[in-house]
C-alpha cells in the first residue's frame, strides 16, 4: 500500500489502543528523581544521577503482570546491567574487543525475546546499558564502583515496584480476567441495530490468553492449588464459553432473522444482548474489586418474551415446512439464551465469591484445573531457535551486526556522543519491518523536535531547580506515552537526555545537532538492516499464517462434524480446538495488520486477504453454532450424504491451505450445492413427518428430536457453503495478484 502524504502523517501520529501508562511514568520519575535529589544533598551529584539512570533502566524492565514475572524481570535486569556496565567499562579502551563484545551483547539482547515480553524488555535495557557504557572507559575500581551503584539502583527500582506499590499478588490476574469480560461485553454492544462484525474477536482472544498465561505464572512454584486458583480458572473457562455462546447467538440472529416479519424477535434478541453486555461489564467490575450490582431480572423477562414468541410461531406454522424451519431456529435462539442465563448466574456467583471469600460448589471445577501449555526449559527454547529459519534468531543477528557497525563507525570518525548511534539502533530496530519503518520516522521526528525544545529550554532557563523539575516531568511523560505513541514519547525523552547531559556539560545547539545526527545514523542503520540482513517481512510470513489458520479451521470443522456423523463423542477437545482456531486466525489478522504498516505494500493484496480473513471468521462462527448445539444433539438417526459433504469441505480447506502456502491457484470448487440438494430430501422428510405428528402429539418424540438434531445443521451448512465459496474466490484473486 503506497503511503500518500495524509496517510503517512496518520501513520506516524496514530496512537495505540489504551491509555497512557501514568503509574509507569510516576515510577520512572521517582526512580530517577529520588537518587538525583539524594546525590545533590550529599554532594555526589554525578553518582546520584548514575544511580537514577540505572534505576530508570531497571524500571523499564517492569512489564507489569504477576509479581513473579516482575520480580524475575527486574532482578534479571539489575544483574544484567551490573555485569554489562562492569565489562563495558573495562573493555572500552580495546577497540577490537569492543566491537566483538558489542556484537555478542546485541545477539544476547535479541535472543532475550525468546522468553516473552519480559525477556525482550530485560534484553533491551541490558543492551542499552552496555552500549552506553562502552563509550565511557575506566579502570577496575571504576568498574566495580559502577556495578555496585547498579545493584543499588536495581534495589531501589524493585522496592518501588514490588514493595512500596500495593502487594496484591492476584490483582494482575483479576485485571486480566476483568479485561476478558469487558472485551466480550464490548464485542456484544455493536450488535443491536447494526451488522455483526468479528473485529473484536482478536481482542477477546488476547485477553483470554493473557489471563491463562498470568494464572500459569502465578501457579509456578506452588505445591498445591488454592481455592483462589480454582475460582479464577473457572472464570477464565467461563469467559471462553461465553465467547462461543455469544458468537453462536449473534450468528443465528444475523443469518436467519433479518426479515421484517421477525422484527419482534430481532428487537427482543437485541435487548437480550444489551442486557448480557451490561451484566458482563458488572461481572468485570466485581472481579476487579469495583462496586457493581449484577441483576439478571431484565434478561429473564426478555427470555420469557422470546419463549412466548416461540409458542406463537409453533401455533402459527399450519403445516408449513418453511415456517417449521424458522421455528427450529427460534427454538435454538431460546435455548442459547437460556444457557447464557445459567452461565451468567454461575459466573456471577463465582465473581461474588472472590469478593467475600466464600467458597462455592461448582461440579466442573476439577475438570477445569488445567493450565494449558507445556513448560519448556530455557535451553530447549534456545536450541530450537539457533537456526536461520527462526525469526528471533534473524532479529538478534540484525541487532548484533548493526550495533557492531555502529560502534566501528563512531569510533573511526570520533563522532561526539557516538553512543547515541547504538542506542538509537536498540530502540528503533524491531522484529518486523513495518514496526521498524514506523519507529524510524517517529524516532527521527521526535528527536529533532525534542532537541530543538531542549536547546530552547537550556538557553532560556537558568535555574537548576526548575531544570530538575523539567527533567522529572519529561521522564514522567516520556515513559507514560511509550505504549500510547512512541513518537510523542521520544520528544519528551530527547529533552530529558539533553538536559541530563547539560548537568555536567552545558549543551548548545551544536550538541543538539550531534544528537540529531547520531539519531539519523542509528535509525538509518536499523532501517537498512531489515533490507540487507535476512529480511523478515510480513509479506513473506503472511502465507504461512493464513495456511495455519485454514488448517486449524479445518480441524475445528472436522471435530464438530465427527459428532454429527456419530464417529466421536462431544468432549472438551472441541472447546480447546475452537480456542486454537481463534488464536490462529488472530495471528493471521495480526500478520496482515503488520503487512499494512509496511511501505509500498501492494494494494491489490488488501481486498482478497481481508475477504479471506473475514469469511474464515464467519465460517468458524457457523461451525460454532453447530458446536454449541451439540449440547442438545442426541444422534437419533444418521443423516445420509453428510459424510460426503464433510469430506468435500475438508478437502477444500486443505486445498486452500496448500494454495496460499505454495502460492498456487486452488483447484475448482467441488459441487457442494449438489451435495446439499441430496441432503435436503432427508431433512424435508423429517420436517414433514413432524408436522403430521403435531396434530396428535406436540410433545417430545423421537421425530421431534431428529428434527432438533438436524434442522440447525440444515440452516448452517448453507452458510458454510456460501462462506467457503467466498473464501475460494478470494484465494483465486489473491494468487492471481502475485
Amino acid at each position: 500500500m503506497q503511503l500518500n502524504r495524509t496517510n503517512f502523517l496518520k501513520f506516524l501520529i496514530q496512537s495505540e489502543p489504551g491509555k497512557p501508562a501514568i503509574s509507569n511514568g510516576l515510577r520512572a520519575a521517582l526512580a530517577l528523581g529520588v537518587p538525583m535529589l539524594i546525590g545533590q544533598v550529599i554532594n555526589q551529584r554525578e553518582n546520584g544521577l548514575f544511580v537514577g539512570l540505572m534505576a530508570y533502566f531497571v524500571n523499564l524492565a517492569n512489564v507489569g503482570g504477576p509479581y513473579q514475572i516482575k520480580a524475575k524481570a527486574m532482578t534479571g535486569a539489575t544483574l544484567g546491567i551490573a555485569v554489562s556496565v562492569f565489562v563495558a567499562t573495562l573493555v572500552a579502551k580495546v577497540p577490537a574487543l569492543t566491537v566483538v563484545l558489542t556484537f555478542l551483547w546485541g545477539l544476547a539482547s535479541g535472543f532475550a525475546s525468546l522468553y516473552g515480553n519480559a525477556g525482550a524488555n530485560v534484553g533491551l535495557v541490558v543492551g542499552i546499558s552496555f552500549v552506553s557504557t562502552i563509550a565511557q572507559p575506566g579502570n577496575l575500581e571504576t568498574a566495580l564502583m559502577r556495578s555496585l551503584l547498579c545493584l543499588i539502583a536495581g534495589g531501589w527500582a524493585m522496592s518501588l515496584s514490588l514493595v512500596m506499590w500495593p502487594f496484591r499478588p492476584y490483582d494482575p490476574l483479576r485485571i486480566a480476567l476483568a479485561g476478558c469480560y469487558s472485551a466480550i461485553a464490548n464485542y456484544i454492544q455493536p450488535f443491536p441495530g447494526k451488522v455483526a462484525t468479528t473485529e473484536n474477536i482478536l481482542e477477546i482472544r488476547k485477553a483470554l490468553e493473557t489471563a491463562r498465561a498470568t494464572l500459569g505464572t502465578v501457579r509456578i512454584g506452588q505445591p498445591a492449588r488454592s481455592w483462589m486458583d480454582e475460582q479464577l480458572l473457572v472464570l477464565i473457562q467461563d469467559g471462553d464459553r461465553f465467547l462461543g455462546s455469544v458468537i453462536a447467538l449473534t450468528e443465528l440472529l444475523e443469518t436467519h432473522f433479518q426479515q421484517q416479519q421477525y422484527h419482534v424477535v430481532q428487537q427482543l434478541v437485541d435487548d437480550a444482548l444489551e442486557q448480557i453486555s451490561v451484566i458482563l461489564q458488572a461481572i468485570a467490575k466485581v472481579i476487579s474489586r469495583k462496586p457493581a450490582s449484577i441483576d439478571l431480572g431484565n434478561l429473564k423477562r426478555i427470555y420469557e418474551a422470546l419463549k412466548e414468541q416461540e409458542n406463537l410461531q409453533r401455533q402459527a406454522i399450519a403445516g408449513s415446512e418453511t415456517d417449521y424451519t424458522t421455528l427450529v431456529a427460534l427454538t435454538n435462539l431460546v435455548l442459547m439464551i437460556e444457557k447464557l442465563i445459567k452461565q451468567l448466574e454461575y459466573t456471577a456467583q463465582t465473581a461474588k465469591s472472590l469478593a467475600d471469600r466464600s467458597k462455592i460448589s461448582r461440579p466442573d471445577v476439577d475438570t477445569l484445573l488445567l493450565v494449558e501449555g507445556e513448560q519448556r526449559s530455557l535451553l530447549t527454547l534456545l536450541k530450537e531457535n539457533l537456526t536461520l529459519d527462526s525469526a528471533i534468531f534473524r532479529h538478534a543477528l540484525r541487532i548484533a551486526v548493526s550495533l557492531a557497525v555502529g560502534v566501528m563507525l563512531y569510533s573511526i570518525t570520533n563522532l561526539p556522543m557516538g553512543y547515541w548511534v547504538t542506542l538509537t539502533i536498540m530502540l528503533v530496530l524491531k522484529p518486523n519491518f513495518g514496526a521498524t519503518f514506523q519507529r524510524f520516522f517517529q524516532r527521527v521526528g521526535g528527536t529533532i523536535l525534542g532537541a530543538i525544545l531542549a536547546a530552547v529550554i537550556v538557553a532560556t532557563i537558568m535555574s537548576k531547580t526548575v531544570l530538575n523539575i523539567i527533567i522529572l516531568l519529561t521522564v514522567f511523560f516520556g515513559i507514560s506515552l511509550i505504549s500510547f505513541n512512541y513518537g510523542y514519547s521520544v520528544i519528551f525523552l530527547s529533552i530529558f537526555v539533553l538536559l541530563i547531559i547539560d548537568i555536567g556539560h552545558p549543551i548548545g545547539w551544536e550538541f543538539a545537532g550531534f544528537r540529531v545526527l547520531n539519531t539519523l545514523i542509528g535509525a538509518g542503520l536499523a532501517f537498512a538492516s531489515h533490507y540487507f540482513i535476512l529480511p523478515n517481512r510480513e509479506r513473506d510470513r503472511l502465507p504461512s499464517q493464513l495456511a495455519t489458520a485454514l488448517r486449524e479451521t479445518h480441524k475445528y470443522f472436522r471435530d464438530v462434524m465427527a459428532v454429527y456423523q456419530g464417529t466421536k463423542e462431544d468432549d472438551s477437545n472441541i472447546i480447546s480446538q475452537r480456542r486454537q482456531t481463534g488464536l490462529a486466525i488472530g495471528n493471521a489478522q495480526a500478520s496482515f495488520q503488520g503487512l499494512l504498516r509496511e511501505p509500498q505494500m501492494p494494494k491489490e493484496l488488501v481486498e482478497p486477504v481481508m475477504t479471506l480473513l473475514v469469511y474464515m471468521g464467519r465460517f468458524t462462527n457457523a461451525v460454532t453454532v453447530l458446536a454449541v448445539h451439540l449440547e442438545h444433539f442426541r444422534a437419533t438417526v444418521p443423516l445420509p450424504e453428510l459424510e460426503t459433504f464433510v469430506c468435500q469441505v475438508s478437502l477444500l480447506l486443505e486445498q486452500l491451505a496448500d494454495s496460499v502456502q505454495q502460492q498456487i491457484t486452488p483447484p475448482p470448487l467441488p459441487d457442494l450445492e449438489e451435495t446439499l440438494h441430496k441432503i435436503q430430501p432427508h431433512l424435508q422428510a423429517l420436517r414433514t413427518a413432524r408436522i403430521q405428528e403435531l396434530d396428535v402429539n406436540q410433545g417430545h418424540t423421537p421425530i421431534r428430536q431428529a428434527v432438533i438434531d438436524y434442522s440447525i445443521l440444515d440452516l448452517e451448512i448453507e452458510q458454510i457453503v456460501r462462506r467457503l465459496t467466498a473464501m475460494h474466490s478470494a484465494m483465486v484473486r489473491l494468487i492471481s495478484s502475485k
